[in-house]
Formats: structure tokens, C-alpha cells, sequence
């Protein structure tokens, strides 16, 4: 059933919850709660603090006048001191009203300046470069549909679309893909510009654009033109940040905000690198088990903190089980493929590294972590094995759907920041043909042409992360007898080098010198007390090692028509490697993963911890070829459920990697999908599946605490509440809270004091805890049970559970007060945060550009997979801000749904969506957090497709003529 706009935008006001705290300077969108409106009555009155301090000046004021001295020598004094008191209060008010006539101008101009950076939405606008007239229609909710005669003038259209909305976000995300932060923030950011420099980002970007094909290369060209027509036409007036970016960090222009340089097609291309980092995690995991392993002394004891994935665990793809796969998944080909690989490697090979060392790489493991959070796309920054960023999609089959018609759902997990990391909009040619094949509608990066997930008038596609291992440390010998050289199979070979110039903002160049190795960079030179220990380690990784036409495969994908279209246009995706499902209008449905997929020649290499780089026996020798990718298409259960689970199992032909999501999202989908009856599975069921809060690990960890017996008040009413829990976590959940608390403060009890604070930070609520969590359980006699810290006795399991009970109580009560307010959402909310200025501690501007918080329901590993990071509570002498053990902290939400998506392929104007924050990202503009309540909500708005529907919703028409 098609989603009302107007019925979805008069329910928000609907939205109910506990009051919440606020942890830092009360943001714009929380405060106007208590704003009076237009016309509202002002109840102060006669007995109010304003009348009463009022009267007492009078008061003091008569006193101090009948009291004046008689004598004329006493006389005269007193009227010279009047007189000067006079004087001064005069100036005084001279000087306060010069200040505040300079704030009101100010302010006046300030506002005149962004209001000029807001997009204008009616009327005409001359775009020179055009071919025709391009029309661009927004509705109620600010969904752009740009509608042109051609694809040049299409994507032109789009670039500068973008640009009015989002160009802010556009500048930020272009230095990040370049390495140039410190351009923009100063020396704070200069350690991650060395770190992306390094990587190569934009020299990666430069070989894809090279590779693309001339039509992908004209797109793109034709973009940046459209971006650069709104720069021309908005330089000294490009909006609040460019203000307060030139006015903080002294890049200049006043009230107007500093001059950006063109936009070029190779700062699109670059984006790619972006993304590829935000949804890998495998160095990280590297350099986790390279710190676990000199802290814990045994690399079995390290492999004991990622247990195995379960046996009884969704697999998405079955090798054998039939289930629809197509042959060429699993039979022979002329490509050599690795074989099966066993389940232990071999341990030892590696040198160990000392504590030294260790630290060094903690700090590199943090970098790489945190590469993204001014972009406010990694959600886990800092974290070595956190990873919030999950996603879900899935697909039925007409057989299976209640509308007769295949239904799509999609909603992948990011970062949660202000404005979205989505913009929605359409591209649709005027008149569909060869020669503009363009008419698909969904969701964009601001940046980039085409859209990126969506669908046109005959498939529907979305994505969730893979997450293959497709990144190798490799450690280097240094020649001995040359130390520009490395040694490779008893050969000496040059260290290639690449210099670098970093400009600083506020500060002197800083020069910086890359070194690579035939495998790649040389990471290991980012920290320079680690480069001190003679550590070399280079880094091999798909999205930089080779070319990638990813742009290719975007721009086919919007334009493909059925199964072997999408397939196709698929054949040519490199990194960061997704699960695709698709839909489409004749009632097919289908999963195919693409990307590269390193061959290993050691077989017992399972990319978890370096390997040599010097002897030759570790090297990737090729990837796994397309058609031997997992794929399924139109398979007999009528459904296809992704969600970071296992894309394989343990018999597939090839090694994707081991470390994947312990399946329980996936599960759950699958459960309500198949529970929906011979009546099938609704449009509405699709969204409700979405909002579900159920966490399904949650039983096998309750069903441990039969002998429980905690020693406090508090930490028995934990218990019970636990005990009559549903597993659900809406805001108002008892039962929640309590789990949650008591599953924090256990987790911590039996990790942190083998693990140390900074190893526990970047692990403590990762899946792989819950995992060595609910195994440690099943085993009573495990030395994890046994504090570290303590001496002269051994804790037991029932010491540690009924200790984290009590101090799950303790905490609750400590940040929350009396039992009757322990609901999940006062504990469980997020602050839409802008990434950049808004995240400065300045509060007048964190007041402006942020918003919340706000009570949200979800929770990690839930379908509504709304996910913090424990990290926050741990101590980090880097961030002034942290509350060691602190609830609240604990569960400040940072990923979540970015967007959510469903599609009828029978009603493609009835698909609903929705994105966290707003169209906008000025926060001038109405679209800047308009959708947050609908978010919040797990409501859809509707996603005009058609030109009727299009016409029809719009409340804007903006031509751009030639």
C-alpha cells in the first residue's frame, strides 16, 4: 500500500518518550521544544523574578537618593563622584549599544549570506553548458527528480543539484579522498592525512578514472561542470560552514565564507577508496591479533576471542543445498581457484612483537579507525574490532508476496550523522531510449553521479556488505646492507617512494615521504614510534592494488533492464564487494556478490594475522573469477535474506574470508518472512520486519543465569527484569535496559583485565565478544572467569555474573535514578551530529547544527541494527570527553539504518523510504532534519516514480535552461 506523504509528515508529532539527558550543550532541535510560538501566550506576570528584581532597584535606588551628605564640601564630592558614575554608565551604554548593533548586523548579515545558499527551488535558472531545458522537481519532503533530454545534461543536473544542497559535505569528503583534511581543520587532522596519503587514495582514484569507459569519463565531466556552474554563481555566499571554517581556521573570506576549488570528475572517482575503507575491517582485525598476541603471550588465546562461525549459522549462498544456485557457482573453471581451506593455520610463522610495538600499533589500529569520523561515515572509529557497519536486504518472490509482484527491502548500516550520507533523488530521461537510457529514482552520494541503490521501471536493487578478507599486512626485511632496499625472494629491491606535501591550515607544510614495497604501501611508517622499532609492514588491498570500473557499474546499473543486464553491469565492480539482491517488474529475484576476491598461494593463510613478505610464498596469484561467485537466482524458497552472515559455507571452492556477522539478523528476517502464511508477506510486513527490536542472542545468555545470585537490591531487580523479558528493545523496555547493562558490565568483567584497557576498548561489544561471551558461559571451568587484577583467590563464574548484575544495578541507578525510570530509551539515544563543526565542543555551534538527543528503540544485532560502541565508556587519554564505566556512554548510538527502503515491483509509486535526517545540509533549510522524527519512527515517506506521480507530488519546479 502506497505511503501518504501527508499522512506520514501530521503523524510525527506522535512521536512520545522518557525525557532524556543531555551529555553535552543542548542542540537546536531539543531546545525549540520550549520555544514559544508565533502568537503564544507569555505567562510572566507581576510576581515573577523579572517584576520583583525590578522593584527592588527602584527600591534601593529612593534609599540611596534621600541619604546624600548636607554639607557643600560633602555636596560638591558627592556630584563630582555623580557625575563620573554618570559618565561611565553613559559609556558603558555607548559601548553596549555599539557591541549589540554589531551582533545584530552581523547576524544579519550572516543570515543574509546562508539564506543565499539555500537551493532555489521554483522558477528558472540559466545552467551555460546545458544542451536543453532540464527540469528539477522536489515534493513535500525535498526528493529531487531531475528530468532532461539527454545524459550529459542529466548528470550536469544532478551535479548541481547536489551542489545546492549538500556542497559542504561535498568539500569535506573530497579532502578526505585526498588526504588534504589539515587544509581545512589544521594540524588536528594531520595524522590522518599522512595515513590516507599514504594509502594512495587519490593515486587509486586517478587509475580508475583512467580505466573508465568514455562514457562514464563524459558523465562524470558533465557532473563537475553542473557542480562547478553553483560554485561560480554562490562564491561569498556558499553558507555557514564556509564562514566558519574560513573564520576558525583561517582560510579567509569573511562573512562569505572562503573560495573552494573546482570540482573535478577525479574527486568523484576517489570516492570509491572512501567507502572501500568505511566497510573493511580486515587490517584492523590484523593489527588486533598483532597487539592480543604480545598482551596475551598465546596466539590461542587470542583466536579464542573470535570463535568460529556457528554451525547452525544462516548461509546465504549453500554450496550444495540446491536452493536455487546456479551451476556456475560451484563447478570447475579454467581459472585456478584456491581449495578449501582448513579450519586452524598454522601459528608461529611470525615473529612475536614485544609490548613496544604492541603500543605503536594500537595507536596505527586507532588511525585506521578513525580515517572516516570527520566524515561522519564510521560510525566505529578507533575500533580494531567494533564494527557497527551491518546492513539488511532481502527479496520474495511473487509466490511468496501478498501483491502477486516481487518486493525488495533494503537498509544498509553506516555512520548516523548530520546531514545523511544519502541524498534521494531521481534521473530520468525525457525520453527513455539508446540514446538516454536514464529512469531510476533512489538514493545518491553527494559527489557522485548515478544512484547508487534503487530502481527503475524494470529492477530493484540493494546492497549490504560482504565483508571478504581482501586486505594483507605483509611484514618486510630491510637490506641489511642498503636501506632504501627490501629484500624479495633473495633479491634486493628499491623501496618506491612518493613525496607529499601537506598544507596546514595555521601552520607550516609538512613533507612526507611514502615508501611501497611490491605489495603495496608501507603502513607501518604512519606512526613514527613504531616506524623507531624498525617495524616495515605494507599493505596489500584490492580497492588500491588494482584499476576498478565501479563507475562503469553504477551507471549500467541504473540503466539495466533484467537479470543478465544486472550481471553484467556487475562483471566490472571491484571494492568495496556487496551483496546485490535484485527484483524486477517480470517476477524474478536474485543475489549476486561481486568484487575481487584475492587467491592465496598458502593455502593455510586466512588473512588473520601478517604474513612474510620476503620469501615469496604468501602472494596473492589472482582472483577469484566472477562466475565462480556466490549467486543465487529464482531459488525454490522464494525468498533471499542478506545480512552480513556467511555468504558461503565451509565447502564453497574458494576463501572469502571467516570473520562475518553471527547470523542473527538474518535468522530473525528469515523467521518473519516465512511466518507471514499462505497469505504472503505485505509491503507494510517488509517495514515491520525493519523495525524489528528483537535480539535474538540475547536468550542464550539468560538461559546461563538460572543460578544467579547477585548480593544487591538493585542487582536482584536486574534479574528479575531480565528474566520476564521478551528480548525486545522498544524505548520504553524494563527488560531491555537491564539486559543490556548487565550484558556490558559482564562482558567487561571478563575481558578487561586479561585484555588491558586499550585492547578491551577496541573489542568489548564487538560480535565476536557476544560470541566468546556466550561460549566462555557454556564452560564454568574457563580461567576467563578468573580476574587478573585480583591475587590470593580464583573468581569463579557465578562471582563474575552476580558481580555484573550488581554493578548493572549500581550504574542504572547512578544515571537514571529509581527503578521506575530504567527504559531502554533513556539509556539507548543518538545525536544527529554534524561531523565537522559540530563536533567542536563550541556550544552555540553544536546547539545550531546538531540534533537530539532523542530516545530510539533497536539495539546491536537486531534487525533495527541502531549500534554503540562500549569503547565509549573505556578511558582514552585522546578524547577529553570520555566517562569511564558509564552507561550513558555505553550506549550513545553511532551506526544504524542510513536509509531504508521497500518496493513493490507491482506499484513502483507506492515505495516507501526514508533517510535519518533531511535532504539538506543547511541547517537554514526546513529539509535539514525534517525526517528525523519518521526515522525515528521506522516510517516511510513516499518515493514519487513516475512523471504522473512526479507531477503530482511536486511543490517546486526549478528549469535550468542553456
Amino acid at each position: 500500500m502506497r505511503t501518504s506523504s501527508s499522512s506520514t509528515r501530521s503523524a510525527s508529532s506522535s512521536r512520545t518518550g522518557p525525557p532524556v539527558r543531555s551529555t553535552t550543550t543542548p542542540t537546536r532541535r531539543e531546545r525549540s521544544v520550549g520555544r514559544s510560538s508565533p502568537g503564544q501566550r507569555d505567562h510572566r506576570d507581576a510576581s515573577s523574578p523579572c517584576t520583583s528584581a525590578s522593584a527592588s532597584r527602584t527600591s534601593s535606588s529612593a534609599g540611596r537618593s534621600s541619604r546624600r551628605p548636607s554639607g557643600s564640601a560633602s555636596a560638591r564630592s558627592w556630584i563630582a563622584e555623580e557625575g563620573i558614575v554618570r559618565l561611565v554608565r553613559r559609556a558603558l551604554k555607548v559601548v553596549l549599544a555599539f557591541l549589540l548593533v554589531t551582533v545584530i548586523v552581523s547576524g544579519a548579515l550572516l543570515a543574509w549570506v546562508t539564506a543565499r545558499a539555500l537551493p532555489q527551488g521554483d522558477g528558472s535558472f540559466k545552467l551555460a553548458g546545458l544542451h536543453a531545458p532540464v527540469t528539477v522537481t522536489r515534493d513535500v519532503n525535498g526528493i529531487a527528480q531531475i528530468v532532461a533530454e539527454d545524459p550529459h545534461d542529466l548528470l550536469m543536473a544532478q551535479g548541481y543539484v547536489h551542489a545546492q544542497e549538500r556542497f559542504w559535505q561535498m568539500e569535506v569528503w573530497r579532502h578526505i579522498g585526498a588526504g588534504r583534511l589539515s587544509e581545512l581543520f589544521g594540524k588536528s587532522t594531520l595524522d590522518k592525512d599522512r595515513f590516507i596519503r599514504t594509502l594512495g587514495w587519490r593515486q587509486a582514484g586517478q587509475r580508475d578514472l583512467d580505466a573508465a569507459s568514455p562514457a562514464t569519463r563524459a558523465g562524470l565531466e558533465a557532473y563537475a561542470a553542473g557542480v562547478n556552474r553553483w560554485i561560480d554563481g554562490h562564491r561569498g555566499s556558499l553558507g555557514l560552514p564556509f564562514v566558519l571554517e574560513g573564520l576558525m581556521f583561517g582560510r579567509g573570506g569573511g562573512i562569505g565564507g572562503y573560495d573552494p576549488e573546482p570540482w573535478t570528475p577525479l574527486d568523484s572517482a576517489t570516492w570509491s577508496k572512501v567507502q572501500a575503507w568505511n566497510l573493511g575491517d580486515n587490517l584492523d582485525r590484523e593489527i588486533f591479533r598483532l597487539r592480543a598476541d604480545a598482551t596475551l603471550g598465546d596466539p590461542a588465546l587470542t583466536d579464542q576471542l573470535f570463535p568460529a562461525y556457528p554451525s547452525d549459522g544462516p548461509i546465504e549462498v549453500p554450496t550444495a543445498a540446491g536452493d536455487g544456485a546456479e551451476p556456475a557457482s560451484t563447478t570447475a573453471s579454467t581459472t585456478p581457484v584456491a581449495t578449501p581451506i582448513a579450519p586452524q593455520r598454522a601459528i608461529g610463522r611470525n615473529a612475536a612483537i614485544d609490548r613496544n610495538a604492541a603500543a605503536g600499533w594500537g595507536r596505527l589500529g586507532a588511525l585506521a579507525g578513525s580515517l572516516l569520523d570527520v566524515a561522519g561515515l564510521n560510525g566505529s572509529a578507533g575500533a580494531s574490532v567494533e564494527d557497527g557497519i551491518g546492513s539488511n536486504n532481502w527479496v520474495v518472490a511473487p509466490s511468496k508476496s501478498a501483491t502477486g509482484h516481487a518486493l525488495l527491502a533494503n537498509d544498509p548500516h553506516l555512520g548516523l550523522d548530520m546531514p545523511s550520507v544519502w541524498f534521494m533523488n531521481g534521473l530520468h530521461c525525457r525520453t527513455v531510449g539508446p540514446a538516454c537510457p536514464f529512469d531510476v529514482v533512489g538514493v545518491s552520494f553527494p559527489g557522485v553521479p548515478s544512484v547508487i541503490l534503487g530502481h527503475n521501471a524494470r529492477i530493484a536493487w540493494g546492497a549490504t556488505n560482504v565483508g571478504p578478507d581482501v586486505e594483507d599486512l605483509f611484514e618486510e626485511k630491510v637490506d641489511p646492507a642498503d636501506a632504501s632496499h627490501y629484500l624479495f625472494r633473495g633479491s634486493s629491491q628499491a623501496f618506491t617512494v612518493r613525496h607529499e606535501t601537506i598544507h596546514v591550515a595555521n601552520g607550516p607544510d609538512v613533507e612526507l615521504d611514502v615508501r611501497s614495497t611490491g605489495h603495496g604501501p608501507v603502513i607501518s611508517d604512519v606512526d613514527d614510534d613504531l616506524k623507531a622499532t624498525g617495524a616495515v609492514y605494507s599493505l596489500r588491498w584490492t580497492a588500491t592494488a588494482e584499476s576498478d570500473r565501479l563507475l562503469d557499474s553504477f551507471f549500467a546499473i541504473d540503466t539495466a533492464r533484467n537479470w543478465d543486464d544486472f550481471r553484467a553491469a556487475l562483471a566490472v565492480y571491484g571494492a568495496p564487494s556487496q551483496n546485490f539482491v535484485y527484483a524486477d517488474v517480470d517476477g524474478h529475484i536474485g543475489l549476486q556478490v561481486p568484487g575481487r576476491m584475492p587467491i592465496r598461494a598458502d593455502k593455510r593463510d586466512l588473512g588473520d594475522r601478517p604474513v612474510p613478505g620476503w620469501d615469496g610464498l604468501h602472494e596473492w596469484v589472482g582472483y577469484v573469477p566472477y562466475d565462480r561467485l556466490p549467486r543465487l537466482f529464482d531459488p525454490p524458497a522464494g525468498r533471499i535474506v542478506t545480512a552480513n552472515a556467511a555468504p558461503v559455507d565451509t565447502s564453497f571452492a574458494a576463501f572469502l574470508g571467516r570473520e562475518w556477522d553471527p547470523g542473527y539478523r538474518a535468522r530473525r528476517i528469515t523467521e518473519m518472512l516465512d511466518a507471514a502464511g499462505t497469505g504472503g508477506v505485505t509491503p507494510d510486513a517488509m517495514r515491520a520486519i525493519q523495525a524489528d527490536t528483537r535480539v535474538l542472542r540475547a536468550p542464550l545468555v539468560v538461559a546461563h543465569l538460572a543460578d544467579a545470585a547477585p548480593r544487591t537490591a538493585d542487582g536482584t531487580e536486574v534479574l528479575r527484569r531480565i528474566r520476564g523479558w521478551d528480548s525486545t528493545c522498544g524505548v520504553e523496555s524494563e527488560g531491555c535496559a537491564a539486559y543490556m547493562a548487565f550484558e556490558y558490565r559482564l562482558l567487561r568483567g571478563l575481558f578487561d583485565d586479561e585484555l588491558g584497557n586499550d585492547l578491551a576498548r577496541d573489542y568489548v561489544g564487538s560480535p565476536p565478544s557476544w560470541q566468546a561471551l556466550i561460549a566462555i558461559l557454556g564452560d564454568p571451568a574457563s580461567p576467563w572467569w578468573d580476574d587478573r587484577t585480583t591475587t590470593n583467590r580464583t573468581e569463579t563464574m557465578a562471582d563474575i555474573v552476580g558481580a555484573a548484575l550488581d554493578s548493572a544495578g549500581a550504574g542504572l541507578r547512578a544515571e537514571l535514578g529509581d527503578p521506575g525510570g530504567w527504559t531502554w530509551g533513556r539509556l539507548h539515544t543518538i545525536t544527529f551530529q554534524e561531523a565537522t563543526l559540530g563536533a567542536g565542543g563550541i556550544g552555540p555551534i553544536d546547539w545550531y547544527l546538531n540534533s537530539g538527543p532523542f530516545p530510539v528503540a533497536g539495539a546491536a544485532g537486531a534487525v533495527d541494527n541502531t549500534y554503540y560502541e562500549f569503547k565509549s565508556a573505556y578511558y582514552d587519554p585522546e578524547d577529553p570527553t570520555y566517562r569511564p564505566g558509564g552507561l550513558l556512554a555505553a550506549f550513545d548510538v553511532t551506526n544504524g539504518p542510513s536509509y531504508r527502503l521497500v518496493v513493490d515491483m507491482g506499484d513502483l509509486d507506492g515505495a516507501g523510504i526514508v533517510i535519518t535526517t533531511g535532504q539538506s545540509g543547511n541547517p537554514f533549510d526546513r529539509h535539514y532534519s525534517d525526517l528525523i522524527d519518521d526515522w525515528l519512527a521506522c516510517r516511510q515517506v513516499g518515493l514519487p516514480f513516475s512523471p504522473a506521480a512526479v507531477e503530482k507530488s511536486a511543490v517546486s519546479t526549478l528549469t535550468l535552461t542553456p
